[in-house]
């Protein structure tokens, strides 16, 4: 084991969408051993700013799905992919057909087109204010990320559909369907962090949405939460527990006590 990669929400991060006292140690614990930790999540750059100097990561990190890669330290990107004007188009003929709600993300900032629900979901989640707009305003080339969001109900019977004409859409939670370029995920993204100088072999992955199957497919080591999406189960060799009740702590103290011991 060389490597480690996660997730955040639903997976590092617990039910008040926090990471612990006790997963934020078992991180530092695998610092402290010598690997990087990854993080790779459809956070705000932002949220994962703020995120990794928290937890002491020094090692380049992933926001937006992976459509954007930087530097926590410097504060530099290293890699920013927009979504594509088609996409963005389709997507939002999509929030209009199916009556889903609309966020689209910049690169420093999150967008609505009206307060309520969705916005105070995004606020919660990333913990910045979300910005109020109309998406047709948006320069070309400035949104790095779409998410439909809904019911989980609404998202199922929409699911079919969005896929259909979105086809690299990913289902991230039970409420939202997220879109970056077909180019800019999570996976790709971690091919950029390890380089030449780590195999996907010996990186422990963990992930718990639909938007970590393609990049924990790649590795070594992929390990579901215990509030993992069926899709994930599929593609993991292994599960913890519950991201509520410290799962993710659990699979990485093991790791510290096995590299301790090696």
């Amino acid at each position: 084991m060389r490597a480690v990669a996660v997730d955040v929400d639903g997976t590092i991060a617990g039910a008040d969408h926090r990471v612990s006292d006790r997963t934020a140690a078992a991180i530092r614990g695998v610092l402290d051993a010598g690997l990087p930790v990854y993080l790779l999540t459809g956070r705000s750059r932002r949220s994962v700013l703020g995120l990794a100097r928290e937890l002491g990561i020094d090692n380049p990190v992933a926001a937006s799905n992976g459509s954007i890669v930087f530097d926590p330290v410097d504060d530099r990107d290293l890699r920013t992919i927009p979504l594509g004007d088609d996409d963005v188009a389709e997507l939002v003929r999509l929030h209009h057909d199916l009556g889903l709600g609309l966020t689209w993300w910049t690169r420093d900032d999150i967008w609505v087109d009206a307060p309520g629900l969705l916005a105070d979901t995004l606020v919660e989640l990333n913990e910045q204010d979300v910005r109020i707009g109309d998406v047709e305003a948006v320069a070309p080339g400035e949104i790095v990320k779409i998410m439909l969001h809904g019911t989980p109900d609404q998202l199922d019977d929409a699911a079919a559909e969005i896929l259909q004409r979105v086809p690299q859409a990913t289902r991230s939670m039970d409420v939202f369907f997220e879109v970056v370029a077909p180019h800019a995920t999570k996976a790709t993204a971690l091919d950029l962090l390890l380089g030449d100088a780590i195999d996907h072999g010996d990186v422990l992955g963990l992930g718990d949405g639909g938007n970590d199957v393609i990049w924990l497919r790649r590795i070594g080591h992929p390990v579901a939460m215990g509030n993992a999406r069926d899709e994930v189960l599929a593609v993991t060799t292994r599960q913890t527990g519950h991201h509520a009740e410290d799962g993710a702590a659990e699979i990485l103290e093991t790791l510290v006590d096995h590299l301790a011991a090696a």
